[in-house]
């Protein structure tokens, strides 16, 4: 047998340990680490399993040894943690599959062709309903490619966890649907020299991001030829001729009516989510990690592109440069394409940070992370963590028995970020923590801290989705107003939509504290500084005006409104079609039906002039 990991090797080596009681001396039990001791039982599990052993059984067994792992094993030594954990993953995939042989055959396949399983099973979401399609996408790759499946494991693994069965979006009212995914692992494959950052070495969690086309192989090829290299592809968001009379008008779109593919988008144009969708694709042709987003302002959608951008050793997301200025600030989802289901694009900003990483530090985090959850699990669910005892001749070097707490969870979760600080769901583990009100004071401002040493500059975004719900948690008004100055700091000179979110976060917590006045404070703040950083003014305004209001200080709330509008600038002339949709124009409308309920009609009629116009 050749387990992933070489456990078989060190099993036997663990074996001859366990058993060399002559050179010991008499009486003496002979000692073996723990690591050894580890492998040599995952290596006798697996064995039986495949001679025919119980899948239940084994589970079982490798859950029980994954908690002595996680109640002894130095969270220095994380590849301790990731041999259970990969073999857990193994074992609680192939359950999954029903069909006696159809497993057998998977675990022979697994088990020789290592590097494909570790990237797979650590990617592969454990208990999830697709796992077993998942399966059997790698069966049908195998056996349409041979050996190149073994020989791209991150290619293969991707294109298992997004298409294991088709995939389909709509764009308004066009549908596209994903291509056969054994083409679609040629066409990467054949082509890979001219991939923007290649494929063998990039990370399967990014390229994610990149098999989740849904353009045919025809459109791909097309779309490399022309493009093939660019490093701001998301810019074109902007080479497709935006349909003003289709939106005006509400006619069929040319585009609709020639068909909808990407040499079709090109030559007839379209709406935002036809010049989102052709940036993404383009991207993704390229081999470029890229998501199509949406987000609302007020309740008009808006569609836009983000990409994968990568200079020296970072990594990062670009969501601003394949987008309207008008809808800057807004927050987006995009699809996740392994569960399809939506989810806020800030999520998958840190995953840029993957680019640069190591398979090795990707799956020690994931396994610490896990070791982590299985704590937190417990800790949560009022359930006893009681693992049996080491046998005897097992020497651990903890100095201590790790056990359900939050210290103990916190020390595994910090193993984890410092092996991939790009591991989100070790971040999310923490947060989850803070929201259950399991961290102190200090855990809470310790985390933050170090969330935002490392995030904050390069991944703001994810910064920020991840430390809101932690400094929220805080019930002192006035440490939890530190926390979010703390932020502020971070974000005032580049971040100007972050900053002003820090500020209505605060307001909130102003407001509920029943302090009318610190809260208009922060509303003011945002007004004044942050009125072109996105759709935050309309709301601050909002806020300010109704305190006011509550003050009896009606005058005020019209020059608020005034000294606003002047200050946000109108959309330039070519965004005519969007100026509706604009700061400027609502703030405008709003302010002229104030001017008008207070009487003063000429200035009502000056501003809606000046809006019809768009000056």
């Amino acid at each position: 047998m050749k387990l992933s990991l070489g456990l078989t090797g060190l099993a036997t080596a663990a074996l001859a340990l366990i058993t060399g009681a002559a050179s010991a001396g008499p009486g003496v039990t002979p000692q073996i680490t723990l690591p050894a001791y580890v492998k040599h039982q995952l290596g006798n599990i697996v064995s039986r399993l495949e001679k025919g052993g119980s899948f239940a059984k084994a589970e079982q067994q490798t859950g029980v040894l994954f908690d002595q792992v996680v109640a002894y094993g130095p969270s220095s030594e994380p590849i301790l943690f990731r041999h259970v954990d990969y073999t857990l993953r193994l074992i609680d995939a192939l359950r999954q599959v029903h069909d006696g042989q159809t497993r057998t055959r998977l675990l022979s396949y697994l088990t020789k062709n290592p590097k494909l399983a570790e990237t797979l099973l650590f990617l592969i979401q454990p208990g999830t309903p697709q796992v077993s399609d998942e399966l059997a996408m790698l069966e049908h790759l195998h056996k349409a490619v041979g050996a190149e499946a073994a020989q791209y494991p991150n290619l293969t693994s991707a294109i298992c966890v997004v298409l294991y069965r088709p995939l389909r979006v709509h764009i308004n009212e066009n549908a596209a649907t994903s291509p056969d995914p054994v083409a679609l692992f040629k066409y990467y494959v054949k082509h890979q020299s001219l991939m923007y950052f290649g494929i063998k070495h990039v990370p399967a969690e990014l390229l994610e991001y990149v098999v989740d086309t849904t353009s045919s192989i025809p459109n791909l090829k097309w779309a490399l030829a022309r493009y093939h290299g660019n490093p701001l592809v998301g810019s074109l968001f902007f080479r497709i001729r935006y349909d003003y009379s289709a939106l005006r008008s509400g006619r069929t779109a040319q585009l609709d009516s020639h068909g909808f593919n990407l040499p079709n988008i090109l030559a007839y144009g379209g709406v935002c989510a036809d010049q989102a969708y052709y940036a993404s694709e383009v991207a993704k042709a390229i081999g470029v990690p890229s998501a199509y987003d949406t987000g609302l302002d007020g309740v008009v959608g808006h569609a836009w592109v983000g990409f994968l951008q990568a200079q020296g050793t970072h990594g990062w997301w670009n969501f601003n440069v394949g987008r309207y200025a008008e809808y800057q600030g807004i927050l987006g989802e995009t699809l996740d394409p392994v569960s399809r289901r939506q989810v806020p694009d800030t999520y998958i900003s840190l995953s840029g940070q993957l680019i640069h990483t190591t398979a090795h530090g990707r799956w020690n985090s994931t396994a610490l992370t896990d070791a982590a959850d299985r704590l937190i699990v417990s800790t949560l669910h009022g359930g006893l963590f009681n693992p049996p005892a080491l046998p005897s001749e097992v020497r651990a070097e903890a100095v201590a028995i790790r056990g359900a707490t939050v210290r103990s969870e916190l020390d595994l979760l910090y193993a984890a970020v410092s092996q991939c600080n790009g591991y989100a769901p070790a971040w999310f583990s923490v947060r989850a923590l803070a929201i259950k009100h399991k961290l102190t004071y200090s855990q809470k401002e310790y985390w933050a801290d170090k969330l935002m040493s490392f995030c904050g500059t390069l991944y703001p975004d994810f910064a920020m989705a991840v430390v809101s719900p932690m400094i929220e948690t805080v019930r002192d008004v006035q440490e939890q107003n530190d926390l979010w100055n703390k932020a502020f700091v971070m974000f005032e000179q580049k971040r100007f939509d972050l900053a002003a979110n820090v500020r209505m976060h605060q307001a909130a917590m102003w407001e509920k504290a029943n302090r009318p006045n610190r809260a208009g404070q922060c509303y003011m703040d945002v007004i004044q500084r942050f009125a072109n950083a996105g759709p935050f003014v309309r709301l601050a305004l909002t806020k300010a005006a109704a305190i006011l209001e509550k003050e009896n200080h009606p005058n005020r709330v019209l020059t608020l409104y005034e000294q606003t509008w002047t200050s946000i600038k109108p959309p330039p002339r070519w965004a005519s079609t969007f100026v509706q949709e604009s700061n400027w124009y609502k703030v405008g409308k709003t302010l002229e039906q104030k001017l008008t309920d207070a009487g003063k009609t000429q200035l009502a009629k000056k501003v809606g002039a000046m809006l019809a116009s768009g000056v």
